[in-house]
């Protein structure tokens, strides 16, 4: 008997569980506090706007716009980003002896910025960061 009445409560429970979920988010749509799964900002904008279709062109042509400047700025900053780290661990490693210049190319410099040394005919990370590293930047 125990057994039914726990198997029962279980149940009572769980279908109380769905009703209050799918009436919650029912609710959080109908108000928009939740959006529609896959609806990126633009179909949404158009859907509440209820926008023009020579609104939606411009609306397009702005966020397009937008986008391929976003793009650049991020290109822009990871390039200088990159060239940073680099002057400061030639910098770092102009201030070494020997043996550390060996250990903290090892154990500190990315691959990357080895490779760009080794490509660029030192072998070793090297020189100074104005001559070395702005040869290596694309």
């Amino acid at each position: 008997m125990q057994g039914k009445y726990n198997t029962l409560l279980i149940a009572i429970a769980l279908v109380a569980g769905l009703v209050v979920g799918f009436a919650g988010s029912t609710l959080a749509f109908r108000h928009r506090l939740l959006r529609i799964p896959g609806e990126g900002p633009f179909q949404r904008m158009d859907r509440v706007l209820n926008l023009t279709p020579s609104q939606k062109a411009q609306v397009g042509e702005v966020m397009e716009d937008t986008r391929d400047k976003i793009q650049q700025a991020r290109r822009d900053f990871q390039r200088q980003r990159r060239k940073s780290l680099d002057d400061a661990y030639i910098k770092i490693r102009g201030l070494l002896t020997p043996d550390q210049q060996k250990r903290f190319e090892r154990e500190f410099v990315p691959p990357t910025l080895r490779k760009e040394a080794a490509h660029m005919g030192q072998g070793e990370m090297g020189g100074e960061p104005s001559e070395s590293m702005d040869k290596a930047q694309p």
